[in-house]
Parts: C-alpha cells; structure tokens; sequence
C-alpha cells in the first residue's frame, strides 16, 4: 500500500474522531446553556414570588413561675429569601396590636433587629430565621403584629455574565415586605389563670 493512501486513511480516521469530538462538544454545550436558563428561570421566579412571614407558633403560652424558663421565644421564619445576601440582612418588625396590652419594657414604636433592650430583643440567624426573645414578668395576654422586609439582593457567588442575564430576567430590585402575622402570648403562672391582663387564682 503506498505511503500516500495510508496517509489519506489516517486523514480521514482522525477527521472523523475530530468531528465526533465536536459535535458532543457541541450536544454538551447545549446541556450546559439547558441547564444553565433552568437554573437563571428558576433563581428569576422565586426573586418575583412575594415575601412571606411564617411563625411556627402563633400562640405561645408563657409560665411565669417556671424557674428554669426566664425568656419567651417566639420563631419567625420568612419564606422567600433567596441569596445568602438577603438572609444576612432580612429586617423583622413587631408591634403590639392595637386594643392589646403593652408588656413592661416594650420599646416605643415597635421591635426591630437594631432597637433591642434588656428586656426585648430580635435575634437574627446566618440562615435569614429570626427569634423573638422577651422576659416577660407581669400576667397579661399580649397580642403581637409582625412582618418581614429585605432589599432584594442577587447572590455574589454567580459570575458576572450570569448575574447580568438574571438582571434582565429580575428586573429592577425593590425592597420586599411581607404580609403582617399576628400572634399572641399568654403569660401566667402555673395554677392560676389569666383575667383582662390581671393573673386570678
């Protein structure tokens, strides 16, 4: 066999390898961009779904002569945080409810993350959860309204030519406010009972 057809042969095996190394680069690729605008549609939908505010337990029943149990905590978890951004700055907000007795150092204007004292504060966690924590020392029922904002932040951890497609899929960002959730707390102390905000035996 002459030097020139074996040539040729090889030309043409490693001409065809080649094309079958592009074209599942190609069909690759493809995968790559499907998975990709799955991932940006899906990031896109849950920055435009509303921001919720859920409390596990709206009602929570607070013994006062319990000696081991000093604070009540009342769990708020929002539901909508997208990036880690936005769960290291969701803001809470809860004020009494109006026609509701006020607790004994309840802050003027309401509670927030930034405005806490020693008897009430908001604990914010890495995770966007936040917790209500208050030392209530007076009988009472207490009726509370919370909700939940954040500045809608995309994730810093996507590349660039990412976060500008997920941009144009957003839209402008805007801060996010939840809808208001009651709940209440019911303080007493164990064996009596709790009358118009005055504790009966």
């Amino acid at each position: 066999m002459k030097k020139s057809l074996v040539y040729f042969i090889l030309y043409l095996v490693l001409l065809t390898e080649l094309l079958v190394v592009i074209t599942e680069r190609d069909e690759a690729e493809e995968v790559q961009d499907q998975i990709r605008d799955k991932m940006l549609s899906s990031m896109a939908t849950s920055y435009k779904n509303p921001l919720l505010l859920a409390i596990p337990q709206p009602k929570t029943d607070f013994n006062l002569g319990d000696p081991e149990n000093k604070e009540v905590v009342v769990v708020m978890t929002p539901i909508g945080l997208v990036s880690d951004e936005e769960k290291k700055s969701v803001e809470f907000h809860v004020e009494v409810a109006p026609g509701s007795s006020t607790p004994a150092g309840w802050p003027s204007g309401g509670l927030d993350v930034k405005n806490g004292n020693e008897s009430f504060k908001i604990v914010r966690s890495d995770d966007g959860n936040g917790k209500l924590v208050g030392k209530i020392e007076a009988a009472g029922e207490f009726q509370f309204r919370a909700y939940c904002t954040v500045e809608r932040q995309l994730p810093s951890y996507l590349p660039e030519f990412l976060l500008e497609a997920l941009k144009e899929m957003v839209g402008e960002q805007k801060t996010a406010k939840s809808p208001v959730q009651p709940f209440s707390i019911s303080a007493k102390r164990q064996g009596g009972k709790v009358s118009k905000g005055i504790e009966v035996y």
